[in-house]
């Protein structure tokens, strides 16, 4: 009987497909795999009469059987289940703090554009004009302007004129004093406002631009001058 076990005729119901003189063992492999189901049917190879493999004890024994439900199923089923996400508390619930973290960043970022903008100002107020002499080519017609040089002993001449060109010979080498009082005249007989162009050689201290610019305010607050400023000269030869 156990040779006549050794091969065997296989008949896949479902897809009714039939495998003749296939090796008790293979067989056996492929009811353990899954691949032969209970309603699968099998017979010795050379009979007739097809056995269903549910039905057949020898067979029965390689089915795949399901395991009984364990404690320990039971246990990790009522554990709680994590999720990646997690519920925004809605608004108005808890403090209503606003975040200060963006007003911190406008903050510092002010602060570091004060500082920036007050380091330029200080430095500017240091800078030394440029050499006068050529200045008034720079000139725009209309405008005044004054010229400050320095002499071979270190002290300022000044000098004054309109529009472009050379200022006239007895505009030149003139004292501070000479100088605010003819263009004080100027002033007095023009109709409208008009700029002031100030240059000094690049040598001479900051005080004495300081003080010409100082001392023709007040006609720009009587509103004969528009402008007081300050721009870039040459000096001749260098």
């Amino acid at each position: 009987m156990a040779e006549k076990r050794r091969f065997l005729d296989v008949w896949i119901v479902e897809g009714n497909t039939v495998y003749r003189e296939v090796p008790f063992l293979v067989v056996a492999d492929w009811t353990q795999q899954g691949r032969l189901l209970e309603d699968d049917m099998i017979r010795p190879s050379g009979t007739e009469k097809w056995l269903r493999i549910g039905s057949t004890p020898v067979m029965m024994a390689y089915l795949p059987k399901e395991e009984p439900n364990r404690v320990e199923d039971q246990a990790e089923a009522m554990e709680p289940v994590e999720v990646d996400f997690h519920w925004k508390r809605p608004q108005g619930e808890g403090d209503d703090d606003p975040d200060m973290i963006p007003l911190i960043d406008i903050s510092l970022v002010l602060l570091i554009f004060f500082m920036m903008t007050s380091t330029v100002a200080a430095l500017s107020s240091r800078i030394n004009v440029p050499d006068v002499e050529n200045g008034s080519t720079l000139a725009a017609p209309g405008m005044i302007w004054i010229g400050i040089d320095r002499a071979p002993d270190g002290s300022a001449l000044y000098s004054w004129g309109e529009g472009e060109g050379n200022p006239a010979p007895e505009n030149q080498n003139l004292t501070e004093a000479q100088t605010l009082q003819k263009v004080a005249e100027r002033l007095k007989g023009l109709q409208d406002a008009v700029d002031i162009r100030l240059t000094a050689d690049r040598t001479l201290p900051y005080e004495t631009v300081k003080t010409m610019t100082v001392a023709l305010e007040p006609y720009r607050q009587k509103k004969l001058v528009k402008s007081i400023r300050a721009e870039v000269g040459e000096r001749k030869g260098s």
